[in-house]
């Protein structure tokens, strides 16, 4: 099967991404909206792994890394592989010497709905890599899927060249004609935890801050305590 073209990122897409590393999902949570999709079952190896990049979809047969292979040989700089399709394969896509290969690319991480292998060496490597699970057993390398096409990762639908964000509290995806948007709402966000921390420091407690008490009283009058 022939592979889609890759998808180069432009001048704007790059201002969009270094703008948005400087939030984490829970700001972008709040910017957006709590109903915002979200997947949190695809955890990163180590909780202090952090994503934002370009997505570079792959779909695999189960069990089998051949497509992860031919992405990763084509992969670009910030590109980050978003693979599907073996979530029940029974074997790890991903190990210590892929991790070793991205990184030196200067891809911007991995995240595999399904098992990986190497979680030591890739925590200490430093290379960005979430999974859904750990395996031993290595993949085949014979069944041949899709590069470059829509793809579901839990909850949420991943097109190629959208923006996707990544931490130990879960992963969201931005299209890329949404991210200045996205930046300016969570920037908003920022100034506002920045606000509430000052007025922590000074004394104040988030019940007063956020006003409570009259939410209290009125809950407490309807239960007739």
């Amino acid at each position: 099967m022939r592979a889609s073209k890759l998808i180069s990122m432009d001048d704007e897409q790059k201002g969009s991404i270094a703008k948005l590393r400087e939030f984490t999902v829970c700001q972008l949570m709040d910017a957006l909206g709590s109903s915002y999709p979200v997947t949190t079952a695809i955890r990163p190896i180590d909780r202090r792994f952090r994503i934002c990049g370009t997505a570079l979809t792959v779909e695999c047969a189960p069990g089998d890394n051949l497509t992860i292979h031919h992405a990763l040989h084509r992969a670009q700089p910030d590109d980050v592989l978003v693979v599907v399709g073996s979530r029940n394969g029974g074997a790890a896509l991903w190990g210590e010497l892929m991790s070793v290969s991205a990184q030196s690319k200067g891809l911007g991480g991995t995240i595999i709905d399904g098992p990986v292998r190497d979680p030591l060496e890739i925590r200490a490597l430093g290379y960005p890599v979430f999974c859904r699970d750990i395996h031993p057993s290595r993949a085949k390398k014979e069944t041949y899927g899709r590069i470059n096409i829509p793809v579901r990762l839990g909850d949420i639908l991943i097109s190629p060249a959208d923006i996707v964000v990544a931490d130990a509290n879960g992963i969201i995806c931005i299209a890329g004609n949404h991210a200045q948007e996205a930046a300016r709402l969570a920037s908003e966000v920022l100034l506002k935890e920045k606000d509430i921390k000052d007025q922590i420091l000074s004394g104040r407690t988030l019940f007063d801050i956020f006003n409570l008490a009259g939410c209290v009283a009125e809950q407490q009058n309807a239960k007739g305590t």
